[in-house]
């Protein structure tokens, strides 16, 4: 199995809590490369990559179902929507501060999603264990981004 093969299976296999943390390391991950590239005075190269992070957010957004815990989501959208906007105005002013912004609300938002997973699996009763053949969710920059289009799913179940 490739590199590729294994993301998309990782993909295709994640519940949305997993994927929603995957999509918000793959925005991490592409924010601080544009992060480094604008600290280098390399435009270019930061361009595409605030381009790539804000299609995550963007996903993140588009992830949102307001039908369920209507207030918390307004909350979330809030949040991703001014990580857009920081990324977007990063790309237009090409100032590394805004790029700093987002990371920071995007670094918060990992750890907290990343706990109340931990959360959640402590609280389930567990099976007897088996090997895993899901996607393992770690800490951050585990994703790489798959040329494959992506269907968007809610994040809240």
């Amino acid at each position: 199995m490739n590199g590729n093969d294994y993301l998309e299976n990782q993909v295709l296999t994640a519940k949305p809590h997993q994927l929603h943390l995957m999509v918000v390391d793959g925005a991490l991950r592409f924010a601080r490369k544009a992060l480094e590239a604008t600290e280098s005075r390399q435009f270019e190269h930061a361009h595409f990559a605030l381009d790539r992070s804000r299609d995550l957010v963007a996903e993140l957004i588009g992830g949102l179902d307001s039908g369920q815990q209507p207030e918390m989501i307004e909350q979330l959208k809030a949040l991703f929507v001014f990580v857009y906007e920081n990324l977007n105005h990063a790309d237009v002013k090409q100032e590394a501060s805004y790029i700093n912004n987002a990371i920071k609300v995007l670094e918060i938002h990992r750890e907290s999603w990343y706990e109340l997973m931990e959360r959640l699996l402590e609280s389930t009763p567990q099976e007897p264990r088996q090997p895993q053949s899901g996607p393992i969710v770690h800490p951050p920059h585990q994703i790489e981004q798959s040329a494959q289009p992506h269907q968007s799913r809610s994040w809240i179940t």
